[in-house]
């Protein structure tokens, strides 16, 4: 019964297996064996398929680096304000056209600046440092910023594309032309010439006292002057000119000619007060 039932195939193992400890010793061994040569074989196939993952992800990060290099150069329109460019440094603002013009446009209209200083902050956004026309146009007022840019590509010379920003001010807007030009820190946006400035005319409109409106406020003062020395001399020479004066009084007698000599006493009917 014993042997009916015994497994035909594993009886056979499992004797030779218990038969010494040696044989035991020689079926582990083969056991590990196998196992080694079958993970030798089955373990190389996911290995071609990580190595060929890795090649796209080093090829996209070096496209990646490549794209990232001329990157530090805008080409992007976003408009920005005056107070969104506050406390950003030159290379930064030197990034974007419209940031750019925005920079130049508000050391434009300061006024706390003396020439020297406004020509050196204003020179760091322009292309050829500004000259002695540029200075007799700076604005004698103060001229406010009242809005964002307004940037589009324009056809600029020689060919090339660039960028006009539209910077709005109290006195009209300020329209300043930009180029991606080459310095030795890189490729930075750059204010081309003619360098832009604002019309004086509206400026002087803003009714804010200035410099050049304050020869205006003292000619009233020295028109003043002769009009008095004029009425003092027609007062002093109106008496030498009383007798062609007509008085217009009927009742009025016309006074006496003056005589050169003593005062004559006149005759009186009574006697002076306080003589006998």
């Amino acid at each position: 019964m014993s042997s009916s039932t015994a497994n035909p195939v594993l009886a056979p193992i499992r004797r030779w297996v218990l038969y010494s400890r040696t044989n035991l010793t020689i079926t582990i061994v083969s056991a590990f064996g196998v196992l080694f040569v079958a993970g030798a074989v089955f373990g190389q196939s996911p290995t071609p398929s990580n190595t060929a993952s890795k090649i796209p992800t080093s090829t996209a990060s070096t496209t990646g680096t490549a794209s990232a290099t001329p990157g530090d150069l805008s080409y992007e329109l976003t408009e920005v304000t005056e107070s969104s460019i506050a406390g950003k440094s030159i290379a930064s603002v030197a990034e974007s056209a419209p940031a750019t013009a925005m920079a130049y446009a508000h050391v434009y209209v300061d006024q706390s600046l003396s020439n020297s200083e406004w020509k050196t902050k204003l020179g760091v956004h322009t292309a050829e440092a500004p000259g002695v026309t540029v200075v007799n146009a700076r604005p004698l007022v103060p001229v406010a910023i009242t809005g964002p840019t307004r940037s589009e590509i324009v056809a600029g010379t020689g060919g090339e594309s660039a960028v006009q920003v539209i910077v709005p001010t109290q006195a009209g807007n300020l329209r300043i032309t930009l180029k991606a030009s080459g310095t030795d820190k890189g490729p930075t946006w750059q204010v081309q010439n003619p360098l832009p400035t604002l019309d004086r005319s509206e400026i002087d409109k803003l009714g804010v006292p200035s410099l050049a409106s304050a020869p205006t406020s003292e000619t009233p003062t020295t028109t003043t002057a002769p009009k008095s020395t004029t009425a003092s001399t027609t007062s002093t020479t109106s008496p030498t000119s009383t007798t062609s004066v007509v008085v217009p009084s009927a009742d009025l007698e016309p006074a006496p000619v003056p005589v050169p000599g003593p005062i004559p006493i006149p005759d009186l009917d009574t006697p002076l007060p306080g003589t006998l």
